[in-house]
């Protein structure tokens, strides 16, 4: 972070632009929800934080609070673009590989919404474990279909090749594994639904956890392969590098929490008394197995973090700040939050003091994003000096695609921003 000059705006894009409010909209784009994505895990991570004092508890829903008013906003604004300026918005996500994966973005952040509601509201006021229950449900079908979609637009409308992979490749999968990962918090923590309806929350988080996760694997084997061959991405989105660690703590969240209340926690399938599921035994083994799972989740999460910082300590000088600099906030407090997992399974001191250490460190990250990017936002320069300079780049690679298809050449339709 000591690389990073603070941003000291010295035009006011805001004065300076004709119909500024009509443009930043039409500029928006879905990479805003990584904020919110940061913002969010910070709060379930101060929440779940194992060494809690008097006035932690208020602070997390203080932050939920921000967390929910930046959805709701960067979700209406986006919406506005869309009925406002339906073509460039198409145009958009039909010239850029990253701005079609960040679609993918919003379910994340809906998904830690819902672990929130679950966490803060549904724990302390009546009924609110219905209104979280009927939320994951919702949260699921956004991600089955932002998922699928986001895969779709680009298997049929993008020739992908190893020298265009991005890490926000990997965010429709998160997406997946989040909601699954919040699911196991639906059924760990609500008080108001029963065993009927906690299985069933159960059983789909675990489609969910087998279709994210392998999907991961797969993914990540693309973009290792990658950066064995092409070497990292652009200097700009260095901290884009850590975006694998969130998928991977999400699924070591989701195969030790699951199995928990299947478990020792809650015996839910014992509980449910439905099947021969309903043998002790069964559930015994689903936690024997979420934790062997877990646990090499989690292993696997270590070494994407290695090769984060390395890329940070490689690439860092020639960096700038920039929206991608929120990419890393969310991976690193996803696996704070697996971390605190890890800590209450094992009752482990070591898991609770190294939780507590990404807390804090993501308590720091977290203010030095929100103090660089309120001047880039308060001078209009996020929303529209950068989304305007995209869309210049974006126009001189068509008109670069059609010199090229005049002079008899061929070339991809499609590009990666900044990669």
């Amino acid at each position: 972070m000591g690389t990073f000059t603070f941003p000291r705006p010295t035009k006011n894009h805001w004065r300076g632009t004709r119909h500024a409010a009509m443009k930043a909209v039409e500029l928006f784009t879905p990479q805003m929800y990584v904020t919110c994505m940061g913002t969010g895990v910070l709060a379930v991570l101060l929440n779940r934080n194992p060494y809690q004092f008097r006035g932690l508890e208020t602070i997390s829903t203080v932050v939920f609070v921000l967390d929910l008013v930046l959805f709701t906003t960067i979700t209406l604004t986006f919406f506005t673009r869309w009925i406002m300026f339906p073509a460039p918005t198409r145009k958009m996500f039909d010239s850029d590989v990253d701005q079609t994966t960040y679609l993918s973005c919003g379910t994340i952040a809906a998904a830690t919404l819902v672990e929130l509601v679950t966490l803060i509201p549904g724990t302390h006021w009546h009924n609110w474990g219905y209104a979280a229950y009927a939320l994951w449900w919702a949260a699921v079908v956004l991600s089955l279909f932002a998922g699928s979609v986001v895969y779709w637009i680009l298997i049929r409308d993008e020739e992908v090749h190893l020298g265009n992979l991005s890490p926000t490749l990997l965010y429709p999968v998160t997406g997946i594994l989040a909601t699954s990962a919040s699911g196991a918090v639906v059924v760990s923590y609500n008080t108001d639904i029963g065993p009927g309806l906690g299985v069933g929350v159960a059983v789909v988080s675990y489609l969910l956890l087998g279709m994210g996760f392998f999907l991961a694997v797969l993914t990540l084997t693309a973009y290792f392969t990658r950066l064995l061959t092409n070497q990292t991405p652009d200097p700009k989105k260095i901290a884009a590098q850590f975006i694998p660690v969130a998928a991977l703590a999400n699924a070591a969240y989701a195969f030790d929490e699951l199995g928990y209340v299947a478990g020792p926690k809650k015996r839910l399938l014992q509980t449910f008394g439905k099947g021969p599921t309903a043998v002790s035994g069964v559930g015994d083994g689903m936690y024997a197995m979420g934790i062997v799972w877990s646990l090499m989740c989690w292993g696997f999460s270590v070494y994407w973090m290695i090769i984060g910082f390395l890329t940070f300590f490689s690439d860092a000088k020639k960096s700038k700040f920039s929206l991608y600099t929120w990419s890393a906030a969310y991976p690193i407090g996803a696996f704070g939050v697996a971390c605190t997992q890890f800590a209450e399974g094992f009752d482990s001191t070591a898991f609770r003091v190294v939780s507590t250490i990404i807390c804090i460190f993501s308590v720091i990250y977290w203010l030095f994003l929100v103090v660089y990017t309120l001047p880039l936002l308060i001078s209009g320069e996020l929303l529209l000096q950068n989304g305007r300079h995209k869309g210049e780049e974006e126009e001189e690679e068509e008109e670069g695609v059609r010199d090229g298809e005049g002079d008899g050449g061929g070339s991809s339709r499609r590009t990666t921003s900044d990669v």
